[in-house]
């Protein structure tokens, strides 16, 4: 009897588009609120009037902190946010691996711009006056908004690959899982 030593072909999973990354995101995103409110009540008793992160450059590095690892816990831990799971989708390495601490962190300061635009065109959004920002920052004050909001997501649209600069530069991808 002889062996079959052919390999058989690798199935390349289906990335995910860019809808439901999105609603993914925006369900983490509530999850993340909430998370960040609970670091506040924990560290405000300790910190009083200084417990604004305008006031304290502490409190910001630490709300930094706990939404890395957030983020970071889950992706590092079977590659799905909750938002992930509800939506089928998983992060794992470009080789099919799953992620690493080093490969969480690179993902996550890489999105710090894309989410730094969506704040901005956010805040554009819903505030009428923006009097009190710094000129460099007012100068997009002239752009629809919307255009603030999805510039850091757009790579995903335009890209034939549908993966993000962050998973590029991570090497990283979101894959959509089969319903089971």
């Amino acid at each position: 009897m002889t062996e079959n030593t052919e390999t058989s072909p690798q199935i390349v999973p289906e990335l995910a588009g860019p809808l439901r990354r999105i609603l993914a995101m925006s369900y983490d995103s509530l999850l993340l609120i909430a998370v960040l409110l609970l670091a506040m009540a924990l560290i405000t008793p300790l910190l009083g009037e200084n417990s604004k992160p305008s006031h304290n450059p502490f409190v910001s590095s630490y709300l930094v902190s706990v939404t890395f690892f957030f983020f970071a816990w889950f992706w590092t831990h079977g590659g799905q946010t909750l938002g992930m799971r509800s939506w089928k989708l998983r992060l794992e390495l470009e080789d099919g691996q799953p992620m690493t601490l080093w490969h969480a962190l690179l993902r996550f300061l890489t999105a710090i711009p894309s989410w730094s635009l969506f704040g901005l065109g956010l805040f554009f959004c819903i505030t009428p006056s923006t009097e009190h920002i710094p000129a460099a920052i007012k100068l997009l004050e002239n752009l629809p908004c919307w255009v603030l909001m999805v510039a850091g997501f757009i790579w995903i649209v335009i890209d034939n690959w549908k993966n993000s600069w962050r998973d590029r530069f991570s090497q990283t991808r979101v894959i959509q899982l089969k319903k089971s």
